[in-house]
């Protein structure tokens, strides 16, 4: 089995994000969006085919569509092999099986790879802890499945340069989607994250209509 090395690279489909995210229809329309740390998801893509405002920024913008789409479907093997024996410890209400992720998964992959393809203009590649983007040029700044998981990689330094970056260049919020890891374990860093930002941002952890990781149907909302 691929050992993956750094946080993977797999997508998620633009459905996920309008639950992850909490997003309504008005938001989607009239806000402009961010998506940090994108990968191989759709959300860019269908957001800009129905004339939404949206860029998605990820450090391998710079590869080539193909490289990436081999690297999100062999990341995507990987990961359903490595659920396979903890599948127990998930929520499998959104989603049927691992048969189930696998193709839904992979659809958001294509998706992905179509409009990068076509609309590179879209997809920026850049470094999270310096965002190559203006202070407050999105309205919403949107982050999955980076932070707050891989607190094993990703040291509490790392958790706030990012954050203080995405609330830069953010004009109204960010959202960060999940908090927790497997079983129901909180990130170790989300305590230290609330006390520091909230000096400087309006913090609240927000109920939301998807989990998949079992206790993960929170977000954290950081607001100007």
């Amino acid at each position: 089995m691929t050992k993956i090395v750094g946080p993977i690279f797999t997508g998620r489909s633009w459905e996920e994000y309008q639950k992850m995210f909490h997003l309504e229809e008005w938001e989607l329309k009239n806000q402009s969006f961010l998506d940090c740390a994108a990968g191989a998801s759709s959300f860019a893509a269908y957001l800009a085919n129905q004339g939404g405002d949206v860029r998605a920024v990820d450090r391998l913008y710079d590869q080539d569509p193909q490289i990436l789409r081999s690297l999100c479907q062999e990341h995507l093997e990987a990961l359903i092999k490595s659920l396979e024996p903890i599948k127990k410890e998930f929520d499998w209400t959104y989603f049927r099986d691992l048969e189930h992720l696998q193709k839904h998964r992979y659809g958001s992959c294509q998706e992905f790879y179509q409009d990068y393809s076509q609309n590179r203009h879209r997809y920026i590649q850049g470094d999270l802890t310096r965002l190559p983007f203006d202070d407050d040029q999105f309205d919403i700044v949107l982050c999955s499945h980076l932070l707050f998981i891989y607190d094993h990689r990703l040291d509490l330094d790392f958790h706030l340069r990012v954050l203080e970056e995405m609330f830069r260049v953010a004009g109204e919020e960010v959202r960060i989607y999940p908090l927790v890891k497997h079983k129901k374990r909180k990130s170790e860093f989300l305590k230290p994250v609330w006390e520091r930002l909230s000096e400087v941002a309006e913090l609240e952890l927000v109920k939301v209509d998807y989990q998949f990781r079992r206790g993960g149907d929170q977000m954290l909302v950081m607001r100007k």
